[in-house]
């Protein structure tokens, strides 16, 4: 991962260290997690580099009492990752990477439904609000929240199970 932020020179030295602190401590998560996303390194590198960038402007809410910097992250990069979904050229460009799904090599996403992943990938990975993809789906709020709540369901079971079977 050969990647390079910003960092601007009006930024105080405290400032500067927070926002190393949190490169060195969670950039190769971040990373991994945007590539699931992308499945392109360059690709994957350049949101890495966008998201760390951001970082500056929002340093004073990573460093909140109780933060949780990678939580953080991960919102930051899914806003820049629904950018991502959205500037796709066309209709056949955004069914292939439809297709394509992150989530198809995912052992706990492979136990939806398929209506549950449609739900879960909308939301999780392209940022999409609850009421978003219900008008998408033609469906109310509380059906996509209760499909929602069942996608959890299985990743919590999931991985209950395997700490069971280790």
């Amino acid at each position: 991962m050969n990647t390079q932020w910003q960092t601007s020179g009006s930024m105080s030295q405290s400032k500067l260290s927070a926002v190393s602190t949190l490169y060195a401590n969670y950039a190769a998560k971040l990373f991994g997690y945007i590539f699931e996303v992308v499945k392109n390194q360059s690709v994957a590198e350049q949101y890495l580099v966008a998201v760390f960038n951001d970082v500056p402007n929002e340093i004073d809410d990573f460093l909140k009492t109780g933060a949780n910097a990678l939580c953080r992250l991960q919102m930051m990069a899914r806003k820049k990752l629904s950018e991502f979904f959205e500037t796709l050229d066309n209709e056949t460009d955004k069914q292939a990477l439809q297709n394509l799904q992150p989530l198809a090599n995912n052992k706990y996403v492979a136990m939806m439904s398929p209506l549950q992943q449609q739900v879960f990938y909308a939301i999780h990975y392209r940022g999409h609000t609850i009421a978003q993809v219900a008008a998408e789906l033609s469906k109310s709020n509380e059906e996509v929240k209760k499909v929602l709540k069942q996608c959890f369901t299985i990743i919590r079971n999931g991985r209950d199970n395997e700490r069971l079977h280790r």
